[in-house]
């Protein structure tokens, strides 16, 4: 096992601390998509090399070593990790897994349940909802498992907007379900989960899915200042009012101030050089677990294919693993 096999963990350490800088410098659609794809290849890198390091642990157990066909005292002897390196990373692995199942099936309950909200509630035309509620409130809700979303509005917030201000606000919510926003942002939060060192990510991606948002509702109403205004008088209209839930997107909050500034200034721009970077990461992961995933296949086999561990020496006496592993700068002949 080769030190590359720490290697997404510290990937993982300097995306974590890179993803708010690449949230706000790419386009948002971008950002959105790179950021979501890296942080689940440094999560799944991160979590099979716990993978890893742990089966060197696990192939020094006679017990597990007896279901396969590797002796666990040449295996042990073999084995370049530290013992207590592969126990941290067996009891890490079993963290992050009660932790990610927690989060999954939090994020799939939400799901279901705006799911079956929209199936029970009656829309207008273009899956818009209106209650009949003085708070002012606009959020979109995901249909789930391929069904149509609704756009969910209070009467307070369509008397606290004006006319090309609803259009943004409905335009807005609309880009959310059409470009399934949530599904980026669950993926983003389940990658937190699995690796705790890219935190900053749900936050990140709940910012730049808003901006693609906001993006898309300028362009369809041909005017950014028009957009940026709706955006404030919805935030303010809001306040700090609760989100109707883990599944809504709602409209007027998720860092406002930022979000009016991009759009009060031109459109963003390409940056390669930064969507590159994001890019590398990836593929750093994905070579570090392929290189550990052949070095941990080539100990168990090297384990497998070694003679057997008992050996005569001078005259009758049985050389157990340890003294093989002893015994191997001997002089040739020494060990029969």
């Amino acid at each position: 096992m080769r030190i590359i096999v720490y290697l997404p963990f510290v990937v993982s350490a300097l995306l974590g601390l890179a993803i708010p800088r690449f949230g706000r410098r790419l386009a948002p659609a971008t950002a959105t998509r790179l950021l979501v794809v890296a942080g689940a290849a440094c999560a799944v890198s991160s979590v099979l090399a716990l993978v890893f390091l742990a089966c060197t642990y696990l192939g020094q157990v006679p017990l597990v070593a007896s279901f396969g066909d590797w002796s666990a005292g040449l295996f042990e002897a073999l084995d370049p990790v530290p013992r207590p390196a592969a126990q941290l990373a067996l009891v890490v692995l079993a963290v992050v897994g009660v932790l990610t199942i927690r989060t999954a099936a939090r994020q799939c309950l939400a799901l279901r349940r705006a799911s079956r909200a929209c199936r029970h509630a009656s829309a207008a035309s273009g899956g818009l909802v209106v209650v009949d509620d003085p708070v002012p409130h606009a959020y979109a809700v995901p249909g789930g498992f391929g069904g149509p979303g609704r756009v969910v509005v209070t009467t307070g917030m369509l008397r606290a907007l004006g006319a090309e201000e609803r259009r943004v606000m409905l335009a807005h919510e609309h880009a959310h379900l059409r470009h399934h926003h949530h599904v980026y942002r669950t993926v983003a939060v389940v990658a937190a989960a699995l690796n705790p060192l890219l935190a900053s990510l749900p936050r990140a991606v709940e910012y730049t899915t808003e901006r693609w948002a906001d993006e898309r509702a300028a362009a369809e109403v041909g005017d950014r200042r028009t957009a940026a205004r709706a955006i404030v008088k919805a935030a303010l209209a809001t306040g700090d009012r609760r989100r109707a839930g883990l599944a809504a997107l709602a409209f007027g909050h998720g860092d406002v101030l930022p979000r009016v500034n991009h759009l009060l200034a031109a459109p963003p721009r390409r940056r390669p050089l930064t969507a590159a970077a994001l890019i590398v990461a990836v593929a750093a992961c994905l070579v570090a677990t392929n290189e550990s995933r052949t070095d941990t296949e080539s100990l168990f086999e090297e384990a497998e294919s070694s003679p057997p561990v008992v050996h005569v020496v001078d005259g009758g006496h049985h050389a157990g693993a340890a003294e093989v592993s002893a015994l191997r700068g001997a002089p040739p002949g020494f060990v029969r």
